[in-house]
């Protein structure tokens, strides 16, 4: 917008000017240059018009033009924000189905290979399972046939052993069914007076009759004790004779566990154990030998072999099984947590020796 401007102020101005002045002659007269110094303060008057018209007209332009340009800015990046969205949108489900597909494709993959291994296992276990029906009727065959046999060995010589018993004691025997007799007869009859007398034979005969039984029963056992001396003596005689009266030089291993703990940084605490028939092991010489060579610099130690970490591990789970063999919940705690923490794969050996 035009506007205007009035400034009013007063300066001051120094100058010289040099004037010619004529005097009346005296004795000569003449003229003469004179110059004068002169200091005057003047008024000034300053009117100031500004035109804005064209600097307005440039600025509705500009504003014009700006708000056009900031339009299509607006306008560009929604219209790239959009593209930028589907294309995002279109990406991420091209991925996301891709990572699907691959995943599906995958776990179909394994679900075949784990069905034909599984049909695979399923067709040898049915296998076993016929194979072990087999064994079974066949065990049940041969047990019932076995059975069978000895029951009937066993009952021949329960008759022979009855019949030899009847055949040593025939005589106690035969008194035995005479005095029943007797004791029938002398209940049903009218003579009382035989009661007593029949019942101190009676018990003279039972008394005879435990006897010959205690009799024949240490006589059994007095034979077997034969027998079995008898064969026991076979036997030393046959391993008398088949041993070689001979020493032979040979190697014998036994266990020793070296333990090495840290008791602080600079301190380390050496331990032996060995089994307590090696008495030899348990001197301090032997141990302190023992513990030199466990602690030399030449020793090269390894990880157990893989082949042979199976048999530990094997044996292992045996003895801890053997150890908590119990149900409760404290040795089922235990058991887990030595498996958790056993690592046998890590331990290392020097001169291993697969025995």
């Amino acid at each position: 917008m035009s506007y205007n401007r009035n400034y009013s102020e007063s300066i001051t101005v120094r100058g010289s000017r040099s004037r010619s002045v004529s005097y009346p002659k005296s004795e000569s007269g003449g003229s003469m240059t004179v110059t004068i110094d002169f200091e005057e303060e003047v008024p000034v008057d300053v009117n100031i018009h500004v035109d804005t018209n064209p600097f307005d007209r440039s600025i509705n332009n500009c504003n014009t033009n700006v708000n056009l340009l900031t339009g299509a800015v607006v306008a560009t990046e929604a219209a790239q924000i959009a593209s930028i969205d589907h294309n995002s949108q279109k990406v991420a489900g091209t991925i996301v189905n891709g990572f699907f597909s691959y995943i599906r494709s995958e776990i179909s993959q394994q679900i075949s290979e784990l069905t034909q291994n599984i049909d695979a296992q399923l067709m040898h276990l049915k296998e076993l399972a016929i194979s072990c029906s087999g064994k079974k009727k066949q065990m049940e065959g041969d047990y019932t046939r076995i059975s069978g046999r000895y029951v009937k060995i066993f009952e021949d010589l329960n008759n022979e052993l009855s019949n030899r018993i009847v055949q040593l004691d025939k005589p106690t025997f035969v008194f035995k069914e005479e005095t029943d007799q007797q004791k029938i007869r002398a209940t049903k009859n009218d003579l009382v007076s035989t009661v007593t007398v029949f019942g101190s034979d009676s018990g003279d005969l039972q008394c005879k009759i435990g006897a010959s039984i205690a009799k024949k029963r240490a006589l059994d056992t007095i034979n077997k004790a034969k027998i079995f001396l008898w064969q026991q003596q076979k036997l030393n005689t046959t391993i008398q004779q088949s041993m070689l009266n001979e020493n032979v030089a040979c190697t014998v291993y036994s266990p020793v566990c070296f333990v090495e703990t840290k008791a602080d940084k600079n301190q380390l605490n050496q331990h032996l154990y060995s089994p307590e028939f090696l008495p030899v092991i348990q001197e301090n010489e032997c141990k302190n030998i023992l513990l030199e060579k466990f602690t030399a610099n030449s020793n090269k130690w390894r990880t157990v072999p893989t082949e042979y970490n199976e048999s530990l591990k094997l044996y292992f789970n045996t003895e801890l099984n053997s150890t908590y063999s119990s149900n409760d919940q404290r040795s089922l705690r235990v058991r887990e947590l030595i498996q958790r923490i056993a690592r046998l794969g890590s331990i290392e050996i020097i001169n291993f020796k697969n025995i």
